[in-house]
């Protein structure tokens, strides 16, 4: 049976870059992709490009998938950062040991829900903006600088740059 992974995307704002090349990532190694944001229907990237999602975040049961996979961009704290539902469900995959990955300034996401403390993680920072940085070390986090860290079942990138490696790490988790 072919393993699958929820995509979390902003409703506005997501990271084309990394929203596509991690799924390619995955659908290349046969793993089956849903994609999750916080209405369901069209989410925007923020290069103005829109995709289809399959379903909206409250409406996705973590026991359907092996893998939750939360995409980064502008629209990503703004979007998903407080949103009950979804600390729901990462705290849900954390209890039933699933795959969790995080890509760009997500990770604070899963700092915030309480599942980085005492974990090696990464997150997207830019000179003069460490915010990430400092959200993962409030949590208990230990920053690693590192383009993409895995500690355990969980994943963290720092941007687009790294989607693809992000991509094949969370395949090669789940194979």
């Amino acid at each position: 049976m072919s393993k699958k992974a929820l995509l979390v995307v902003a409703q506005n704002g997501y990271q084309p870059i990394e929203y596509a090349n991690t799924r390619a990532e995955l659908e290349k190694a046969g793993i089956s992709v849903s994609v999750a944001s916080p209405n369901g229907g069209t989410a925007t990237a923020s290069d103005g490009s829109s995709i289809e999602t399959d379903l909206s975040i409250k409406d996705a049961d973590i026991d359907d998938f092996d893998a939750l996979v939360i995409i980064g961009g502008p629209g990503a704290r703004e979007s998903l950062s407080a949103l009950p539902e979804l600390d729901k469900l990462i705290k849900s995959a954390y209890e039933k040991g699933k795959i969790i990955a995080a890509i760009c300034i997500s990770p604070t996401i899963l700092a915030e829900a309480g599942i980085l403390k005492g974990k090696k993680a990464t997150v997207w920072s830019a000179t003069g903006n460490e915010f990430g940085i400092e959200i993962l070390k409030q949590h208990g986090a230990e920053y690693t600088a590192k383009p993409v860290e895995v500690d355990g079942n969980i994943i963290t990138a720092n941007g687009p740059a790294a989607a693809t490696d992000f991509g094949k790490k969370i395949a090669e988790l789940l194979s």
